[in-house]
């Protein structure tokens, strides 16, 4: 939606338009807004409409005048030929830009030769209630431009060729600015994409310098685990399945969404890990609604997350903690929350920069979390709140679309 016509025309190029129009045609000119408040300065004004705005009560009366005519010509997306509250005769045409009405451009301020002592007595009771000197204002209305009503129509109609050009500076203007806009969309998609291909090159390199085939490491957990069945210990057994599940998860295309249940679940296993080599000192509680389990979230949102927490808030002390992790709707989004009672960020600061560093498990961190939730729905949705709570603890809230969601998984559930 375009707010108005200061937006997309440079004004002093209207300015410099308007003028040359006024002097070739002997009218007083004027560009208006959509509320009929002047946009440029008055061109070729008389001296009679210079006094009448010289008063409060007589500028409030143009502007109300101009405002009406400049609608009369949008509403017939003509130009229009119409009578002031003085009862000079004005025509205007409308600046209309994609369908919406940004202002007008208005002269006139003359009289008809043939309709002048018809009109006279109607122009004397308009102004009778204005506090002006009526001396004055007879003798600048003697000094007001007399033209024959063909000449009027032939200046309204070249009214309106100004004001289409008008139209075509703008919406040439407007092109070039959404031509720029894609251009920075494009160069921020190339950066992410940049970015995501530089993750995947050191984890290629990192894989290859391990030399360590994932089906062997696969293979070998399993084997952990079975061992750890047969010899009874439990908690071995589900430690390394735990990791096992936490390693075929981080495979996973970095770029992909996948259900808000997935990534709970991961969310778990990381965390029962975690759990027994802390002695179950890390509390979790888990609070999602039901309808948003199903919600397709960028991988690895909550994981990186919960792990600030743990690194940040419980390993400097090793005092115990409780993380609460909540997902619920608010009107157009998707609010999640992840919310702990650990240290807290550092004393005298009163939120967390988004850090450009990496995480400890999958060298993902809050600034790459933001970043992928921002390419997945737009740029208005990520983390929303990064701060501390007022005593201890932290504080992360996530927003992301619902209404879109909901659409897309309406028509996918239609095309089945």
């Amino acid at each position: 939606m375009i707010k108005s016509l200061r937006e997309f025309v440079d004004i002093d190029q209207l300015q410099k338009l308007q003028e040359q129009f006024a002097e070739a045609m002997g009218v007083a000119v004027l560009i208006c807004d959509a509320q009929g408040e002047p946009v440029t300065k008055p061109s070729q004004f008389t001296a009679f409409c210079k006094y009448i705005r010289s008063c409060s009560e007589g500028q409030k009366r143009c502007i109300l005048s101009d405002d009406k005519v400049g609608k009369l010509a949008a509403e017939s997306k003509r130009p229009v030929i119409h009578r002031c509250h003085t009862g000079l005769v004005d025509f205007a045409a409308p600046i209309i830009l994609r369908d919406e009405y940004l202002g007008s451009i208005l002269c006139g301020q003359v009289l008809i030769e043939d309709e002048e002592l018809e009109e006279l007595p109607k122009i004397e009771m308009n102004l009778a209630d204005l506090p002006l000197d009526q001396e004055m204002l007879q003798k600048f209305f003697d000094q007001l431009d007399r033209k024959n009503k063909s000449r009027v129509q032939s200046i309204a109609e070249l009214l309106f060729v100004t004001a289409n050009y008008i139209v075509k500076l703008g919406d040439a203007h407007l092109t070039a600015q959404e031509l720029s806009l894609n251009n920075i969309k494009l160069l921020e998609e190339l950066q992410y994409r940049s970015e995501l291909e530089k993750m995947l090159k050191d984890t290629q390199l990192k894989v290859l310098q391990s030399q360590v085939n994932p089906h062997f490491l696969f293979n070998t957990l399993n084997t952990i685990s079975r061992l750890a069945y047969m010899e009874n210990a439990k908690q071995t057994e589900d430690v390394t399945y735990s990791l096992g599940k936490i390693l075929r998860y981080s495979l996973r295309n970095i770029d992909q969404l996948i259900p808000l249940k997935e990534e709970i679940e991961h969310l778990e296993y990381y965390l029962s890990i975690q759990q027994t080599r802390y002695r179950d000192q890390i509390k979790i509680v888990i609070n999602i609604e039901d309808h948003l389990l199903d919600y397709k979230i960028p991988i690895f949102t909550l994981q990186p997350i919960v792990e600030n927490s743990i690194v940040h808030g419980f390993e400097s002390t090793g005092d115990a903690i409780t993380i609460i992790v909540e997902a619920y709707t608010e009107k157009e989004k998707i609010v999640i929350n992840v919310i702990d009672d650990g240290v807290g960020i550092e004393e005298n600061s009163t939120s967390i920069p988004l850090s450009k560093g990496t995480g400890h498990t999958t060298r993902i961190g809050l600034n790459n979390v933001d970043k992928r939730i921002k390419h997945a729905f737009g740029s208005q949705w990520g983390i929303a709140r990064l701060e501390q709570l007022s005593q201890v603890g932290t504080f992360v809230q996530l927003h992301m679309p619902w209404l879109v969601s909901f659409i897309i998984f309406f028509l996918l559930w239609k095309a089945e």
